[in-house]
């Protein structure tokens, strides 16, 4: 049977779903995103449109507010009355100069009006502002008297308009546009007697309301009730005859462009605000944002391309029971991949080579063992036996120091102590020792100091009867004593040695602390990087009898026990230092 890649069997097939998946959830995803982002494009310019609709109609409240404080002022009537109906120039001067002064009191500070004018039915008025002065052109003469007359007193709206009076005075004749809002005004009797103007830069006004700070690149117009454009002035928009059909995609039918058209009315004034954006601008963010979906979609189609083709080499039946395997090979160490001819040859080959390399790791296994147990048999020994002339280099030491203080008896007792502690060190039978038996010698050893420093040497124990079988390497708290008694001699006595054991859970710890100096911060840190290497290499360094006490146990403990033992050192918070040793509870037969 002829065999072929698995890959060649399963790339197609993946990548055909592949593309459809991602073809179909993209043109899905890539609609509900376009109409998302188009409906909140609309929104944000309705929004605008909105906006300046307010904004607009907040403005001619203003206007209209000083013409509503005019029409209800008697004082402005009488004055306006008295002027209109003077008889002699004195009385006209006189009257002019109380009128003045009313209608500026009613126009106030707001200085965004430029122009105040009131004008008599039947001719002549006055007007403040940017002209001061007689006005001499009767209201029949402009062209929102027949409007402003039929509304009866409601304020009617007219823009752009010329004031031929006030731009001459500010010597911008033919050049500044207004916008105006007028009343007609009547006496006690409800006669009329004339008509109030207020007027403001044409400009100002369409700036103020904010079409400048728009985000929106719009075509903006603006028209009355009836449908005149009064914004903008020097261009006509047929926008206002779509107001019928609503918000909405329209052709201009003066440009033939395709536009976004929405309206938004002034219902209090009867102003009508169109704003207008070409559907390639409209549309130009919510096709950028677009972008990104489509890149992500290509980075996706490329991220699928590579996953079929590493997923065409793993997904069958027999790989998975090779996974299976691998990740859990069962109870057995060495148990063999039982799997039939697949019939695809990296299959095949990868089974054997499976079961091969298995073979050559169990003899690999089974060789390494044997010598690593030769290996720590003759390092345990060799620690052990530099050890021996360690602790008889101390005592003799000791002894010597006792003989020449004339201590005969001590030195007596003492050698008989010691002559026991090194028939007991000087044994190779063990390498582990229960603590019960560690602690006679540690005892013994403790005995024999005291005997030498007297009161000075205070020493006690609280070991737990639970580990006293415990198995801990040998001559290993004997060793962290005999490191705390050399400690606290660099301090004046008493001196304090503690040794503390007990068990949690399944481990044993003990405890050496001293009331001496402490741990001086450049052995801590040699100790700790010697530590760190060991653990991290698995090589030993050479140890010298001097100060080799806290390595020493720590190299045991490491070959005894493997990387989980216990092992902690450092100084305490109210003086003197402390090693902690620990392990696993092994308990019963010393280890040969």
């Amino acid at each position: 049977m002829k065999k072929i890649s698995i890959r060649t069997l399963l790339l197609q097939a993946l990548l055909i779903l592949s593309i459809v998946t991602l073809g179909i959830m993209s043109a899905i995803f890539s609609v509900m995103r376009y109409r998302t982002l188009k409906s909140h494009a609309t929104q944000s310019m309705q929004s605008d449109c909105a906006s300046i609709a307010k904004s607009l109609e907040q403005y001619i409240r203003e206007m209209d507010t000083i013409l509503l404080y005019s029409i209800a002022s008697s004082e402005l009537r009488e004055d306006f009355e008295a002027y209109m109906g003077s008889e002699t120039s004195f009385e006209r001067y006189r009257n002019r100069q109380e009128l003045a002064g009313t209608m500026i009191a009613l126009k106030g500070f707001n200085f965004s009006m430029r122009q105040f004018n009131l004008y008599g039915i039947n001719g002549g008025g006055y007007g403040v502002g940017n002209y001061n002065g007689e006005l001499k052109v009767s209201a029949k003469y402009e062209p929102w008297y027949d409007k402003a007359k039929a509304q009866s007193g409601k304020k009617y709206i007219y823009a752009p308009a010329m004031n031929v009076q006030a731009s001459k005075a500010a010597g911008m004749y033919n050049e500044t546009l207004y916008f105006c809002l007028c009343r007609m005004l009547y006496d006690e009797l409800h006669v009329p007697i004339g008509f109030l103007e207020i007027e403001t830069y044409y400009d100002e006004i369409f700036d103020a309301i904010g079409y400048e700070g728009s985000d929106l690149d719009a075509t903006l117009a603006i028209y009355d009730k009836d449908g005149r454009q009064i914004y903008p002035e020097e261009a006509e928009f047929p926008y206002f005859s779509y107001k019928g059909s609503g918000n909405g995609e329209i052709t201009n039918t003066y440009t033939g462009r395709k536009q976004y058209l929405c309206f938004s009315e002034d219902e209090a004034d009867g102003l009508t605000v169109a704003m207008a954006v070409d559907d390639a601008v409209f549309m130009i963010p919510v096709y950028m944002s677009l972008i990104p979906i489509v890149l992500t979609a290509i980075l996706v189609f490329g991220i699928c391309v590579a996953l079929a083709a590493g997923l065409s080499k793993r997904m069958s039946d027999p790989l998975q029971r090779i996974y299976a395997f691998l990740s859990d090979p069962g109870e057995e160490q060495f148990a063999r991949l039982e799997l039939a001819d697949s019939g695809v040859r990296e299959i095949d080959i990868l089974r054997d080579t499976i079961n091969e390399s298995i073979q050559e790791q169990e003899n690999s296994t089974r060789t390494m063992l044997t010598l690593k147990e030769q290996e720590m048999q003759a390092r345990m020994l060799a620690l052990q036996s530099q050890m021996n002339p360690h602790f008889l280099y101390n005592s003799l030491s000791m002894i010597g120091e006792m003989a020449d203080s004339g201590m005969t008896d001590q030195v007596s007792e003492m050698c008989e102590d010691i002559t026991s502690i090194l028939r007991y060190i000087s044994s190779d039978r063990e390498q582990r020792i229960s603590v019960e038996e560690e602690m006679e010698q540690v005892d013994r050893f403790l005995k024999c100091n005291e005997k030498r420093f007297g009161d000075g040497l205070n020493y006690s124990y609280d070991i737990s009867d639970d580990i006293l079988d415990c198995m801990v390497p040998k001559l290993c708290i004997q060793l962290l004593v005999e490191n705390a008694i050399k400690a606290v001699m660099a301090h004046r006595a008493p001196w304090e040695i503690k040794i503390e054991g007990d068990r949690k859970g399944d481990d044993w710890y003990v405890t050496v602390s001293d009331n001496g100096p402490g741990f001086d911060p450049d052995v801590d840190r040699k100790l700790r990087h010697n530590m760190d290497e060991i653990l991290e290499t698995g090589v030993l360094p050479s140890l010298k009898i001097e100060g080799m006490g806290i390595l020493n146990i720590f190299i045991r403990l490491y070959l005894l026990d493997g990387i989980p033992f216990v092992f902690d050192f450092g100084n305490k918070a109210e003086g003197g230092a402390f090693v902690t040793v620990g392990g696993h509870v092994k308990t019963g037969a010393t280890d040969k």
